[in-house]
């Protein structure tokens, strides 16, 4: 008897040292796949930029951003906005920056990113002129990362971090999904209230429902965001319907295919034969989904360019990474499994099984037809006055940390915003739901800045030609901003197990 207690007992020990060394094995895995690997820059907030001095001779961007001012000086004074009017410079009693006439704005807020393990990315949003961020898939190094950065011991943008998406699998794939993509799994509504509740004592600054969220854990999650106080954005989980999302308390929701996605799943779902049939429901039903977001007070974020290179990842990867800044993403990212970009890896790209009779034409009509309906929606949500924030899901392919702020913003321009509106999406709206006093060149908000070469009023583009970006009040010139980017690809590079073809590093990264 006691030797079959012992035998047990051994194979009980041998089992749970196996297990240790396989969740260590795949931790280890996971942490390189997603950039953890990668050699960090040197991220130190500067201490040469004295605590008061003046940005003389800047045109600022007025409230509502319809407009830049005739040239003024901007004090700025312990990271805030202290004063602005004329002829400052001349009795701040501090040293003058002169701006040349240049074009002073708001810092851009990208409202949905992924940092994963790359502390890197933190210079190359500065170095695009992304002074804040949110973080969609919130860890515990997020976290830290968000207060030293809010204590000037790390450079980089303010965070706002919302925690990993809350979603429902049963035991071994709830085990499998909490260790390789680090999702917060609650199998039971009674699970998901519990976690809500930890999330927001932990300090995350708002909790994520996940497409993969069970109806019944979904009304869980919004109950309990309501009674912590903390904010509920993201997804519509797929077993839920836009009635649904109405009848919660989620304020934001994470891509307007979102909103295209619950209209297809009241369709009873499209494909190729009857494409035309769902663009004609979705005509048909998009001002009431507008209106429904006003009325519920739903902010939604944009995500355009990303869902408009659907197509083309999908059946021609290798072409789509030649407009790609690839060089810009940590080769943990871009090689990896879980958020591939290269072609043997690419998430979106369809699989060799499935490239059988007839499909390239199958695949381009199904995401040629969602990418237009995505369209007829965010027209009706734009003419509805419906409060959007520019987001890009960046470190998703192909969107490149920082840079694809940019591509989103010239998006919702080629999708009917004005300039002014684009503005807005990325620095006071964002702004307003974050409650920061970001978004604005006024007194008493942030000194996040970006100085622009060339107004962005008259071309959207022109938000490319930055020349200096202010980060807590810090100055980081244009040759400071080239010298991030520098030692970013030079990290990337030296990090890297494929290298990149000659024509994957076409686009211009500065």
């Amino acid at each position: 008897m006691l030797k079959w207690g012992l035998r047990i007992l051994g194979v009980f020990v041998l089992l749970n040292v196996l297990g240790a060394i396989g969740a260590y094995v795949i931790d280890r895995s996971v942490f390189e796949m997603f950039g953890g690997r990668t050699p960090v820059i040197a991220l130190q907030p500067s201490d040469e930029t004295p605590e008061r001095y003046v940005l003389a001779n800047v045109r600022v961007l007025e409230p509502g951003s319809e407009q830049f001012s005739e040239p003024m000086d901007v004090v700025i004074e312990n990271g805030v906005i202290a004063d602005m009017g004329l002829d400052l410079a001349a009795r701040a009693n501090a040293p003058a920056m002169d701006g040349e006439g240049r074009y002073l704005m708001p810092g851009l807020t990208d409202s949905h990113v992924h940092l994963w393990n790359s502390q890197n990315d933190l210079a190359l949003y500065l170095a695009y002129g992304v002074t804040q961020i949110r973080e969609m898939h919130g860890q515990p190094h997020h976290l830290e990362w968000r207060d030293q950065i809010s204590e000037g011991e790390l450079l980089g943008p303010d965070i706002f971090v919302v925690a990993a998406q809350i979603a429902t699998y049963d035991f071994a794939e709830g085990l499998w999904q909490s260790l390789t993509s680090k999702r917060n799994v609650a199998r039971t509504p009674e699970a998901a209230d519990q976690l809500v509740r930890e999330l927001a004592a932990d300090g995350y600054d708002a909790v994520k429902a996940s497409s993969y969220l069970s109806l019944s854990g979904y009304e869980a999650v919004s109950a309990a965001s309501e009674d912590a106080g903390i904010p509920l954005v993201g997804h519509v989980p797929v077993a839920a319907r836009l009635d649904d999302l109405w009848a919660s308390n989620q304020s934001e929701v994470a891509h307007v295919e979102e909103l295209i996605k619950g209209l297809d799943r009241d369709f009873g779902g499209y494909g190729v034969s009857n494409a035309g049939e769902y663009l004609d429901y979705v005509m048909q039903h998009r001002d009431a989904v507008a209106q429904h977001m006003i009325d519920n007070e739903i902010v939604l974020a944009s995500t355009l360019a990303l869902v408009s290179s659907f197509a083309q990842q999908k059946t021609e990867t290798e072409a789509a990474l030649e407009t790609a800044p690839v060089g810009l993403v940590n080769p943990g990212v871009a090689e990896g499994r879980a958020m591939g970009w290269l072609p043997d890896v690419n998430i979106y790209s369809v699989p060799q099984q499935y490239r059988n009779d007839g499909w390239r034409e199958r695949y381009e009509t199904y995401w040629t037809t969602y990418a237009e309906a995505q369209q007829l929606m965010f027209e009706a949500v734009l003419e509805a006055g419906v409060p959007m924030v520019a987001g890009t899901d960046a470190n998703v392919p192909l969107m490149a940390p920082g840079y694809s702020m940019h591509q989103e913003l010239e998006a919702l321009v080629y999708a009917g915003m004005t300039p002014a509106q684009a503005l807005e999406s990325a620095t006071a709206t964002p702004g307003r739901f974050m409650d920061w006093n970001t978004g604005r060149v006024l007194p008493g908000f942030r000194a996040n800045l970006v100085l622009l070469n060339a107004n962005p009023l008259e071309d959207i583009r022109n938000t490319r030609s930055i020349a200096a970006v202010v980060s807590h009040g810090d100055i980081l010139s244009r040759e400071e901003l080239d010298s991030l980017v520098d030692a970013v690809e030079a990290a990337n590079d030296s990090a890297r197990h494929t290298p990149l073809a000659p024509e994957w590093r076409q686009a211009e990264t500065r």
